[in-house]
């Protein structure tokens, strides 16, 4: 057996697809298990530089099956378009596949995404893409929601939508927005039943056979943990659990079925959209780091909030996810500077912390620094651990001490060769 779950273990943003794109090139199923296309997973290889939204990561390795999950939302005209850029990069791209159980992100969700974050105080704003993530789980909870499967039978999707279109209706009406319009919607989604029909399956038993039968899978999760709807940020979050305990519900896996949950760390820390940030930088430093890391958003082209390391935020990941082992991206990134920090613990009222606390908590928190010898040398051309100086290694060896996880992957380039595996 080997299922690998793969985690964003800070605010997201912190490299997870281009992990998955490099494990997938030897995996037989990459599913992904949750969110929608409201955050970009980068990945460069040979085909070129995509920005993947809702595809899995695994989709440029053609005897890969990759499967969007029951626990994502699903918005097919993003799909298509973003199928079309792997297409034309010369993969056929037939090895995806949508659960039967997947939510779908219909108009009227992105316009009420839009009018609800507009509505919102810059205080209690979240930095929604307005992709209409928030809305569509909402619709899963409550139980009115349109999944999948529903397109398949127009008959039973018509009297869906009948249903739901009233309130639907009074909601928009109450921002002033247009009323959602049941044919033009009936239209829309035959053109996705068309474009996608032959794709939406019932996931299980392919999954099933293929853990049972020792097959690689890849469970490939968005966002970060410190986003997460019970455990992240709260209000400033997702709608969904990127946790390895949302992989299980999102991809339909026992957990006693994963034997190695990967966290997905930068070198250094990152955040897009409202909430605490307790180790974000406002001086020259914080920009050089925004700067050297290319640090803009992959959907919305937003500048980053960037920081030093935050091994609390880390550590707390670590302990909700069970990280057998963590994987540190953009460690060239930090090739420059003279010294760097990493936030150890907490402070709040004058009492030291070493956890992440309730988020009303962590807008009064302050961090507690420590000091690293920077290695200023170029890390670009290292392609083995040992190519590592000796400051870079110390640095990590630090990570895996404050988090109580071993550092097993380094990046230290986005090219698939500049992945370094520690054997």
């Amino acid at each position: 057996m080997s299922v690998t779950a793969i985690v964003g273990a800070q605010w997201g943003d912190e490299g997870k697809g281009r992990i998955v794109d490099y494990l997938a090139q030897d995996a037989d199923m990459v599913i992904r298990f949750q969110g929608g296309d409201n955050a970009g997973h980068t990945v460069i290889n040979s085909y070129g530089k995509f920005a993947l939204h809702i595809i899995p990561s695994g989709i440029f390795n053609p005897d890969t099956l990759c499967l969007v999950g029951a626990g994502t939302v699903v918005n097919f005209s993003t799909m298509k378009e973003e199928l079309e850029g792997v297409r034309a990069s010369g993969l056929a791209g037939d090895n995806l596949r949508i659960d039967k159980r997947a939510h779908l992100i219909m108009p009227y969700h992105c316009q009420l995404d839009g009018a609800e974050e507009q509505k919102k105080s810059s205080k209690w704003a979240i930095g929604t893409t307005k992709r209409g993530i928030g809305p569509v789980y909402s619709d899963k909870a409550a139980r009115v929601g349109i999944r999948a499967a529903d397109i398949l039978e127009p008959d039973r999707l018509r009297t869906r939508l009948e249903m739901l279109l009233p309130q639907k209706n009074r909601q928009l009406a109450y921002y002033g927005l247009p009323e959602a319009d049941i044919e033009a919607l009936m239209d829309l989604c035959a053109s996705w039943r068309e474009e996608f029909g032959g794709q939406i399956i019932d996931s299980l038993p392919l999954l099933r056979d293929a853990v049972l039968s020792g097959k690689k899978v890849i469970l490939e999760g968005q966002l970060g943990v410190m986003r997460d709807l019970d455990w992240g940020i709260y209000p400033y979050v997702t709608s969904s659990n990127p946790t390895a305990g949302g992989a299980c519900s999102g991809a339909g896996i026992s957990p006693r079925r994963i034997d190695r949950i990967v966290g997905i760390v930068k070198a250094y820390s990152t955040s897009v959209g409202g909430g605490p940030f307790p180790v974000e930088l406002f001086d020259a430093e914080g920009e050089k780091l925004r700067e050297v890391g290319q640090e803009f958003g992959a959907t919305t082209g937003r500048p980053r909030r960037c920081g030093w390391f935050d091994a609390v935020a880390a550590g707390y990941s670590c302990w909700l996810n069970g990280f057998t082992e963590i994987a540190v991206t953009k460690i060239d990134v930090l090739d420059t500077f003279r010294t760097i920090k990493i936030c150890r613990a907490y402070t709040i009222n004058g009492e030291t912390i070493d956890y992440v606390p309730e988020t009303s908590q962590q807008d009064i928190a302050e961090p507690v620094y420590e000091q690293w010898e920077g290695w200023q040398c170029d890390t670009t051309k290292a392609r083995s651990w040992d190519d590592l100086p000796r400051q870079t290694k110390a640095y990590l060896e630090r990570i895996e001490e404050l988090t109580g996880a071993p550092v097993n992957i380094v990046s230290v380039g986005p090219e698939r060769e500049q992945l370094l595996i520690k054997e």
